[in-house]
Order: C-alpha cells, then sequence, then structure tokens
C-alpha cells in the first residue's frame, strides 16, 4: 500500500482515464464481449475519482485538479486533459500526479517509462499508481516495477488490437457495412447500422449522374450541372461536414466527387471492405490496401444502378483517363502561394504544334472548380517568373551585403534562424526506427516466454538489456525534439548570401534556405517572404509582372 509521509508538500493532480473501445468477436452470429466491457463497468470514471478522492481523504494531501479522459485509448496520448495537466505541471501548480492503476495513465511502455523515469523526475514531480503500489517518490518501487507493468499493459492493449481486428475481418467477410458514414444515395437500416437501404430523395441524383456519364458527358460537364441544380453535395447529405474548416468557402460538386461516384460499386448492391488499414495500435496512420485484398460480397443490399450501366461508364472514364508520363520539377514548386486564397500554385504545360513546350503557373483553387470562380487563374509564364524572383532575391541579398547591417552582424559569426523542419528532424527519424526494433524485440521476448521457449530468468536478463538500450535511444529522441523546440538552429546567413550572389545557376537547397513562401496576387504582383527577419526589415515593394513583361 502506497503511503505519504509529508502530504502536505504535495498539491496533486488526479488522473483518470477510460477508453470507449468496445472489442466483439462473431461467432457463429453470436456477440461475444470483450474484457473492456468489464473493465469499464469495475473502472469507469465515476469510480475512479471516487477511489483516488478516498485515497487523498486517507493520506491527507491537497487535490489541485481533476483530470478526466472519457473515451480515449490508453495509446494516444495526445488527450485534452492530459496536456493540460502537463501545461499545469510546467506552470508548476502541480508536483504530484496520481492515478488508480498504470493502465489509466497509458498502455504504450515506453510513454509511459518515459513520464515516469524522466520528464516527472526533471519536473520534481511525485507519480504514484495507487493500486500498483508504484510511488516514484520511493525509489525501489519505481524502476524495475514500473517498467514491468508498463510492459504488460501494452500486451494487453496489443492483445485487444488483434481482438478487434478479428472482430472486424468477420463482420467484413459476412458482409457487413464498416463505413462510418452511407455511401451517397444510401441510409443505414434503422433497423441494422451494417446494412444499407436506398435513401429516395439522393438515389434519382445518383442515377441522373450515371446517365449522364453514360451519355458520353464528362466529370467536369455533369459536375458544373449538378453546382448549377444545386444538388446537395456527398458531405452535406452523409454527415462528415465536421471535416471542413469553419473559414472554408462552400465549394459545389467537382470532377472529383462525380468520378468517385461513377467508380464506386457499392451502386451495384456490393459491400466493399478492407480498403484501408492501420499500421498498428500504437499509429494513427492509414494505409491503402491493394485492391486485389479487398473484401467485396455481391447482392447484400438493393442497387441503384445496374451492372450494364456501370460497364459502360467504366468504359467512357477508361477511354478518357491518361497515365501522367511526368511529374514536373521546378525550382520554385511548393513556394509560390496565391495570395488571395493562399493555396499553392500548380505548373500547367502548353504544348505547341512546334514540339516547344511553355510552362504556365496556375491557381489550385481556380483549377479545382473553375466554375465555381472561387480565385482566378494567376496565369504566369514560369520561366519569366522564375528569373524575376531569382534576380529580386539577388538584389537583396547584394543590398544585405553591402549594408552597414551586414558589418555589424558579420562581427558575430552566426546569425540565428528558426527552421521548423531542423536540420535534427534526420537522426530523430533514425532514433525512432531504431527504437521501433526494439520493441517489436521485446513483444518478441515476451511471446516466447509465454510460449515456453524462453525461461523467466532468460526473459529477464535479455529484457533489462533490451530495456536499457529503449531508454537510452528514448532519451536521446526526447532531448532531439526538447532542444527543437526551445532552441534556435545556427545558421551561417552571412555565407549563404554570398553563395547565392556569387552562384550563377541557383539550385533548391539555396533557395529554400532563405525564402519562406512567395506570394503572387491577381495582378501579378510578387511578394517574397524571407525566413530571414534582416533580410524582410528591407524595403519590401511588391514586383509587378506586368511592368517585366
Amino acid at each position: 500500500m502506497v503511503t505519504i509521509s509529508n502530504p502536505s508538500r504535495y498539491s496533486a493532480a488526479l488522473y483518470v482515464r477510460l477508453s470507449n473501445e468496445r472489442i466483439d468477436e462473431i461467432t457463429n452470429g453470436e456477440v461475444i464481449s470483450s474484457d473492456i466491457d468489464a473493465e469499464r463497468e469495475s473502472g469507469s470514471i465515476t469510480n475512479q475519482k471516487r477511489f483516488l478522492k478516498n485515497f487523498c481523504n486517507e493520506c491527507g494531501i491537497d487535490i489541485y485538479k481533476i483530470y478526466a479522459d472519457d473515451g480515449y485509448s490508453g495509446a494516444n496520448f495526445d488527450r485534452p486533459s492530459f496536456k493540460e495537466m502537463i501545461k499545469d505541471i510546467e506552470a508548476e501548480k502541480v508536483n504530484l500526479v496520481i492515478v488508480k492503476d498504470l493502465s489509466r495513465f497509458g498502455r504504450v511502455s515506453s510513454k509511459v517509462t518515459y513520464y515516469t523515469d524522466e520528464y516527472f523526475p526533471e519536473h520534481r514531480v511525485r507519480f504514484v499508481a495507487v493500486a500498483d503500489a508504484i510511488d516514484t517518490g520511493l525509489q525501489e518501487t519505481s524502476e524495475d516495477m514500473t517498467q514491468f507493468k508498463a510492459f504488460f499493459n501494452e500486451w494487453f492493449l496489443r492483445d485487444c488490437s488483434k481482438k478487434v481486428k478479428n472482430g472486424k475481418k468477420t463482420k467484413a467477410r459476412a458482409g457487413k457495412v464498416m463505413t462510418t458514414y452511407p455511401t451517397y444515395g444510401y441510409k443505414k437500416d434503422p433497423k441494422d447500422k451494417n446494412h444499407y437501404i436506398i435513401d429516395e430523395e439522393i438515389a434519382p441524383i445518383v442515377k441522373e449522374i450515371f446517365l449522364k456519364a453514360k451519355e458520353g458527358m464528362t466529370p467536369t460537364a455533369i459536375a458544373r450541372i449538378m453546382t448549377e441544380r444545386k444538388y446537395p453535395v456527398p458531405s452535406d447529405i452523409v454527415g462528415n461536414t465536421h471535416t471542413r474548416n469553419a473559414n472554408e468557402v462552400k465549394r459545389g460538386w467537382n470532377r472529383n466527387a462525380i468520378k468517385r461516384i461513377l467508380q464506386n460499386m457499392t451502386y451495384l448492391g456490393y459491400v466493399i471492405n478492407g480498403k484501408l488499414r492501420k499500421v498498428n495500435y500504437k499509429s494513427k496512420k492509414i494505409l491503402s490496401v491493394p485492391q486485389e485484398d479487398w473484401i467485396i460480397l455481391k447482392g447484400m443490399h438493393q442497387p441503384i444502378i445496374d451492372e450494364e450501366t456501370f460497364k459502360i461508364v467504366q468504359q467512357h472514364i477508361a477511354s478518357r483517363t491518361r497515365k501522367r508520363v511526368r511529374k514536373y520539377e521546378w525550382l520554385l514548386n511548393g513556394l509560390l502561394v496565391c495570395e488571395e486564397c493562399q493555396k499553392k500554385l500548380s505548373v500547367l504545360p502548353h504544348h505547341f504544334k512546334s514540339g516547344k513546350t511553355t510552362f504556365y503557373l496556375r491557381c489550385n483553387t481556380y483549377a479545382e472548380n473553375t466554375a465555381l470562380a472561387l480565385c482566378t487563374p494567376h496565369s504566369s509564364n514560369l520561366k519569366t517568373t522564375t528569373e524575376v524572383i531569382i534576380d529580386t532575391i539577388r538584389k537583396r541579398c547584394k543590398e544585405y551585403i553591402e549594408s552597414e547591417k551586414y558589418v555589424e552582424i558579420a562581427n558575430i559569426t552566426k546569425n540565428q534562424f528558426t527552421n521548423k523542419e531542423d536540420y535534427t528532424k534526420k537522426e530523430i527519424n533514425i532514433l525512432e526506427k531504431k527504437l521501433s526494433i526494439i520493441n517489436r524485440k521485446i513483444d518478441s521476448l515476451y511471446e516466447d516466454k509465454i510460449n515456453g521457449i524462453l525461461s523467466t530468468e532468460d526473459f529477464s536478463r535479455i529484457y533489462q538489456d533490451a530495456n536499457s538500450n529503449k531508454q537510452n535511444l528514448q532519451h536521446r529522441i526526447n532531448e532531439l525534439k526538447k532542444n527543437g523546440e526551445k532552441e534556435d538552429v545556427v545558421v551561417d546567413l552571412n555565407k549563404i548570401v554570398k553563395e547565392f550572389v556569387e552562384m550563377k545557376e541557383i539550385n533548391r537547397t539555396m533557395l529554400v534556405q532563405l525564402v519562406d513562401k512567395i506570394t503572387i496576387s491577381e495582378k501579378k504582383e510578387i511578394s517574397i517572404y524571407y525566413k530571414f527577419n534582416v533580410l524582410n526589415d528591407m524595403k519590401n515593394e511588391k514586383i509587378s509582372m506586368l511592368k517585366v513583361s
């Protein structure tokens, strides 16, 4: 049992968490709930709060605040109340964190041990997991016990993840609809959320789209008609409008939305599952699954489109689709931005009969749907624009070299400059890959122990060695990230500026070192924003392309 001998010293944060995950396994049509249901019953937010309050009352500990994350997985540390607690720790409002048990704090061993072994000690915060008798204020309970408990909690999470996957695969193979939002033209059956029924108001729109495509109309032309008739777009109907930015201009139909509908086999009565998958239970990243591995079942709901119409439409799409032979590489790619809508500018080739190709800039907002007139083309000759921009930057660099400011800065050998994608990023990526390998090794060790391949003694010895390496790697990663956030990257501005002036041919590396972004307005006026304040402080007039041409 954990005891606090000097409670008056502490201002406690009580942290409670509960996942909203429900893991079901289907066997012969019968739903069997997993252990998580029992966990929710015994470890509810209310019960955790009551348990921790009683503990604090018994020990005489002053409670600063209770932080509750209800409905958040232990694999994810990006939780609102958890982040609020960390901010209060940084502000020195809290110096004791209490949880019911270690699993409530988190289930990823590397993250848990980082906080218990590094973060909390560095911030002079005592950590207590009452039910697990873990107390970092007592050295003998704070190291091995925490690491082993964290490891087994992560194993539980991994085991639950497997159950979730198996349950989803069973549903997918049974032809159950697995999507959060229904396909445009369908609704979820009130009697069975895993089954589609036709939406009588929207299905005619889908039929009209297919009919026009069957007659040979292009997706762009169909989108224009749908927008003119003010037909509701898919996001307005299926309920995922929350993905829009609050300040985003409401867009109408575009060719991509039409094409997605025309290529969707759901309208034939098919249920298609397994198109996407998560990397693993630790990562949020979603991967696309090759089409040959999809689970496709026919006749699972009433079709809106017949097979013949769908086949003809696919032939029309295929006849117009041409594979892009090459991706155009250009010096200013990613740096040019539309001043009006803040979208990136891309290049559009114009091929002449003589065989010559000229590239022009084009606003991506305009390109997405010209009919809505949300922006203008911003068309400019790429070669001329590039030459003007490079000449302007060279001129600015010469002004810097010749100015008095250069003399002042030259006495200081380096000029500090904060780069969001700092030079430590590569090292962090390498270390994180090594950390991932060690985590897989530890997982494998545990499985060998469970299967009797590895003795408990050997497991403990190898695990401690692997975990030591893991802690060293994690410490280095955290150190690099911390330095990247709090310290400026030191760059020799004088050297960069001189090279830019002297170089006959400018490469992209040199350009990115100096320039943050370049905007081009509808009036073809160019503004260059430098990464170094000393360059931005100089007279920053807009360059008119109309005068240049």
